[in-house]
């Protein structure tokens, strides 16, 4: 072979290797292109969300669960758990929403340690005052991350609470008491991944915290002082920040690539129908991560498929209200790693994709209506697009 030859066939190798596609982290791997520390930071988080609470070491006395592992396991750590937590506020028309923090709101815990059962509590109750209920099951962690590095402007270029398009479509930011925009919760009322963490400690474990350093009450009433030996705040702010650490580097699921033939095209066919449905106008596809010093995070596409605004959802899905959200609001639910799930929607009521799909109401009516009007084919094609995500 001349030298021609050579440097040719050497130019064509660079420029297919550099074409191609970098290999996704697996699920439950952490983001790609971490540096030695930060990989050493998830993995020292990852050890504080498998730390297992007992009442020694702060668990309860009220809880719903004694790990942050035990609701996020499957099929990987950070995924979902088989638990369904009760939550309840008081809704007080046109726009009032009590969270009954004074009452044991707005997370009503399910289990009680040794010595509160001893003295007859096995749980805590719904507060007389609240005006609905509402169930929940737990969200996968994967790319919290990224969806927290999602800047507050992108979100706000999606609203739209007067429907001014009048495409029937009115989405809104819920947001904090300081004004800060909501992205996490089912009802989008928690604005950043480390008040999200940080939150689960004490309300789903009964772990205090320095920034929660007082035991939630019991409905309204101190927590017994023999049921509660270990010394406030229970975990340091040190663990709980890694614990964010390690959901910051969680990566998104990866997406499915079909190899066969037929397989693609019928979800090249669902990708299309996704759009022509309107779906994603609130199951927005990508958005775009601020620049950061963090090479991962920095100005990513995120393949989230939600918008994270609120949207009414119609009366037979309305439940709760939580800070700006009424009962029949609900944040858009984010499709990534939509395929490695087994029940759907906020309480995991729904058995399959396509129930989940025909149950929406309200804002999301019409294009529940267009998917059921489908024909067998077309309705084949969305729900195998779905399965890449």
């Amino acid at each position: 072979m001349n030298a021609k030859r050579v440097v040719g066939a050497l130019l064509l190798a660079l420029l297919l290797w550099g074409c191609k596609t970098p290999k996704q982290p697996a699920l439950g791997e952490p983001l790609a292109d971490l540096t030695p520390d930060q990989r050493a930071d998830f993995l020292a988080g990852k050890e504080v969300f498998e730390r297992v609470f007992d009442p020694k070491n702060g668990l309860g006395p009220l809880f719903n669960a004694n790990s942050c592992a035990e609701c996020h396991e499957d099929p990987v750590l950070g995924g979902v758990g088989d638990e369904v937590e009760v939550h309840a506020t008081r809704f007080i028309p046109p726009s009032s929403c009590d969270p009954l923090f004074q009452e044991g709101g707005p997370v009503i815990q399910q289990n009680a340690t040794p010595l509160l059962r001893a003295l007859g509590i096995e749980k805590e109750q719904i507060p007389p005052s609240a005006t609905s209920q509402a169930s929940r099951s737990t969200p996968p962690l994967f790319g919290f991350g990224l969806l927290d590095a999602i800047p507050e402007t992108t979100l706000l270029s999606h609203e739209d609470p007067h429907d001014v398009n009048g495409d029937g479509i009115f989405g809104r930011a819920n947001r904090t008491i300081d004004g800060r925009v909501g992205r996490f919760g089912r009802k989008a009322a928690v604005a950043t991944l480390s008040e999200f963490n940080a939150g689960a400690f004490p309300q789903e474990m009964g772990v205090t915290t320095p920034l929660s350093p007082v035991e939630e009450t019991i409905n309204d009433k101190p927590v017994p002082p023999e049921t509660d030996p270990a010394p406030d705040p229970e975990i340091s702010l040190d663990d709980v920040e890694k614990v964010t650490l390690f959901t910051r580097f969680l990566a998104p699921p990866p997406q499915q690539v079909f190899t066969n033939y037929d397989e693609k095209r019928l979800a090249a066919r669902g990708k299309k129908l996704f759009g022509a449905l309107k779906c994603a106008v609130c199951h927005v596809p990508t958005m775009k991560t601020s620049s950061s010093h963090i090479k991962s995070l920095d100005r990513k596409n995120v393949a989230l498929y939600s918008d994270l605004l609120l949207h009414a959802m119609g009366a037979q899905l309305a439940d709760i209200c939580l800070g700006q959200a009424h009962p029949a609001d609900f944040r858009t639910e984010m499709l990534m790693g939509l395929r490695f799930r087994e029940k759907f929607l906020h309480d995991g009521s729904a058995k399959s994709v396509q129930e989940a799909i025909e149950r929406h109401d309200g804002e999301a009516r019409r294009s529940s209506e267009k998917f059921k009007a489908l024909n067998d084919r077309d309705r084949k094609a969305l729900l195998k697009f779905l399965e890449t995500i």
